[in-house]
């Protein structure tokens, strides 16, 4: 019987944030304004990740995890997009928060978990997610995000959650990097060292 690695939650988060950038970029490069068409490569590779979390049984904790550092690399791109100014970003969170909340328009928006998630990270900037006091860190922001996800649909919520924190760090990176192809490819590099 073939076995197979579970991907891990760091790698993979780091992997999404990359792909997104670059094509963020690439996107730009074109003159193309807003976001870049949909990968679906990117898609698949995020569906697999958490199929195979399904899969071994563990989706809710390795799906958090990556959550955690999808919403960490956001939170900390923001933050260096305001230059360090804690009040700046608390001020936008409640801004971007807002929005969020105002434009989700299903019966199951992902804005509010989000926005809590967000919240969990920015009382903390120091912290990551395989630091010191992770485990209690983990606890706050388990709870929003269990309760999102349902039942008979957790893969999709958990694929839904992760999307938004992709496509959001992704953008953010690429405008952090000025767009540049080389820069992002450096900074993730590092990153997943």
């Amino acid at each position: 019987m073939l076995e197979t690695t579970r991907p891990e939650a760091r790698t993979t988060a780091l992997s999404l944030i990359r792909t997104t950038a670059l094509d963020a970029a690439a996107h730009h490069a074109r003159g193309g304004d807003g976001s870049p068409p949909p990968n679906w490569e990117m898609y698949g590779s995020l569906t697999s990740a958490l199929e195979s979390w399904q899969e071994a049984g563990t989706l809710r904790e390795d799906s958090l995890l990556l959550t955690e550092w999808l919403a960490t690399e956001f939170c900390a791109y923001v933050l260096q997009m305001l230059g360090q100014d804690r009040n700046r970003f608390g001020r936008w969170l409640c801004d971007h928060g807002d929005e969020v909340c105002k434009s989700q328009q299903h019966e199951h928006p992902v804005g509010p978990t989000v926005v809590a998630i967000m919240s969990v990270i920015s009382e903390d900037f120091g912290a990551r997610p395989d630091g010191p006091g992770a485990k209690q860190r983990l606890t706050r922001l388990a709870t929003p995000y269990l309760l999102y996800l349902r039942p008979d649909h957790e893969t999709q919520d958990a694929r839904e959650m992760a999307l938004t924190f992709v496509l959001w760090a992704g953008q953010n990176l690429a405008e952090l990097m000025r767009h540049d192809a080389e820069r992002i490819r450096a900074y993730t590099d590092a990153r997943t060292r």
